[in-house]
């Protein structure tokens, strides 16, 4: 049930129904008719490389995310993910996040709509994944999708960090699902792909060596490192990202895999790099 806010991306837990990660898989059941008030989601996602608005730690490794978000009819979440780095260290589980949220649209058809999050992270400051440097983050988003011709989607993040770094990342998105295969009640099951373009932009903390007249990033990307030279908060553009998610939903499963690209931009890194998500969920 996330896209790719919170990998990306997200970003996200929900909104993932979101981001984050994205950072940043959704659900569909919870839009059936049905007389319960409440569901359970529950996940597995394995991310080759976790990332967040395009940015990539180079000392960043694969992980496994366990998920679990509790949803009620009335559109109210509250999920948890758990974050396992899977380099082989000494101490695999590199902590978790609590996300709380609502989920809301404007229309019965829920073709206008968008969700408001807030995340706390307890992970381990030694943690090689890029989420280390992060307190909280502070999410909202809109979605426009009318006649289910296409989705646009803009959202914005307040990130709080452990040193008292700070910053606000937007994003853009435009993405299009389409049904390949009906089975099921309603032919609401089958294989689905739903390609995605996401363009992210936003404040980072950039370091201007008293040595050099280059600028490279301090924040997310080396939350580690050490200087005492002038930091300065600029609003640039961050990264491009292209991704096609496959979906495959029988009842309440949905099994998913996503290659992603993404091109950097204003930052020491060069060039386009790959990364893919893939997972499991069910919703109960």
């Amino acid at each position: 049930m996330f896209s790719r806010k919170f990998l990306l991306v997200f970003s996200l837990p929900v909104l993932l129904c979101f981001n984050a990660f994205g950072q940043q898989v959704k659900t569909d059941t919870v839009n059936k008719q049905t007389s319960k008030s409440l569901f359970v989601n529950a996940g597995l996602l394995y991310l080759s490389d976790l990332t967040y608005a395009g940015r990539k730690d180079p000392s960043s490794s694969p992980v496994l995310l366990p998920t679990l978000t509790l949803i009620s009819r009335k559109g109210f979440f509250v999920s948890a993910i758990g974050y396992f780095d899977l380099n082989g260290g000494k101490t695999p589980v590199e902590g978790l996040s609590v996300t709380p949220g609502y989920v809301f649209s404007f229309d019965k058809a829920k073709q206008y709509g968008g969700a408001i999050s807030a995340t706390k992270y307890f992970i381990t400051n030694s943690s090689p994944i890029i989420l280390s440097s992060f307190n909280a983050t502070i999410d909202g988003q809109l979605y426009f999708n009318p006649q289910n011709i296409a989705k646009f989607t803009v959202a914005a993040s307040y990130r709080s960090g452990k040193q008292n770094e700070n910053d606000i990342i937007n994003d853009v998105e435009l993405s299009k699902e389409i049904q390949v295969t009906k089975s099921g009640k309603n032919n609401k099951d089958g294989f689905k792909i739903t390609p995605d373009v996401t363009l992210y932009a936003g404040t980072q903390t950039f370091t201007q060596p008293a040595d050099s007249s280059k600028s490279v990033i301090n924040s997310i990307l080396t939350p580690s490192s050490q200087t005492t030279s002038q930091q300065t908060k600029q609003y640039n553009l961050l990264a491009l990202s292209g991704s096609l998610q496959l979906t495959y939903v029988v009842k309440t499963w949905q099994i998913n895999f996503a290659p992603y690209l993404i091109k950097p931009y204003n930052t020491n890194q060069s060039g386009l790099y790959f990364l893919f998500t893939t997972g499991v969920n069910v919703t109960f």
